[in-house]
């Protein structure tokens, strides 16, 4: 029920200014009912790096994304897109590896944008601690197209959480620790394509663990909406 009513709400406050934006396709399409089965839905699952972790002082550095169709990830969807930052990568170029140098002929913001907008209709968004990539790219977004994306998402790190709360435990919810507890390899790259590609392994797992794919919902994956 929340998660229709903050879809409805976002809606109705943006639908307007979006009506004339790259972003109007977003706010045409109908919502995704959390009834919707599992396999039935194509899942979007995407990573940002970023040149901090402030989005009033960082910028966006790179986005990657891989579908989830059928179940199945489909590694021919895989995308990596380096984002021009007229202020540099910063500090954070030692987690990602991504140096001034890398981002000089980079695409513009608007432009990965723009290439992210067509993927979205008619999928669901899956992130790794999702509250973190949404502030910058909804920050990017109003920057370049004066209102927000629209879509419905589900957030890997928030499943994990819950499965320790049930279970009474207490652990760590990074990628790779959340990985380590389904037997998945540690990945040996950090960037966003990689750090997609790891997510999207995670979901699978997660699903499989809370129940037949088949009879799986979008309702028991905590599916909600952007903001």
């Amino acid at each position: 029920m929340l998660y229709r009513l903050q879809y409805k709400y976002q809606h109705w406050r943006h639908h307007e200014k979006a009506s004339s934006t790259p972003l109007q396709p977003l706010y045409q399409h109908a919502i995704i009912p959390p009834s919707q089965r599992f396999v039935d839905t194509r899942f979007l699952v995407l990573d940002a790096e970023m040149s901090g972790l402030d989005p009033r002082q960082s910028q966006l550095l790179s986005v990657g994304w891989v579908m989830i169709e059928n179940g199945r990830i489909v590694n021919a969807s895989a995308k990596h897109l380096l984002i021009h930052a007229d202020r540099g990568a910063g500090d954070s170029s030692k987690i990602h590896g991504l140096l001034d140098r890398n981002l000089a002929g980079a695409t513009s913001a608007a432009a990965v944008l723009m290439l992210l907008m067509k993927q979205i209709p008619g999928a669901v968004l899956v992130f790794h601690h999702a509250s973190l990539d949404m502030r910058f790219l909804q920050k990017a977004t109003i920057e370049n197209f004066r209102c927000p994306l629209l879509f419905s998402y589900v957030d890997t790190m928030a499943i994990e959480k819950g499965r320790m709360h049930l279970q009474g435990k207490s652990m760590g919810l990074r990628l790779a620790q959340c990985r380590q507890r389904y037997g998945l390899p540690a990945g040996s790259q950090h960037d966003a394509l990689a750090d997609a590609q790891a997510t999207a392994e995670l979901f699978l797992a997660q699903a499989s663990y809370l129940g037949r794919p088949e009879k799986l919902r979008l309702s028991d994956l905590s599916l909600s909406c952007s903001h």
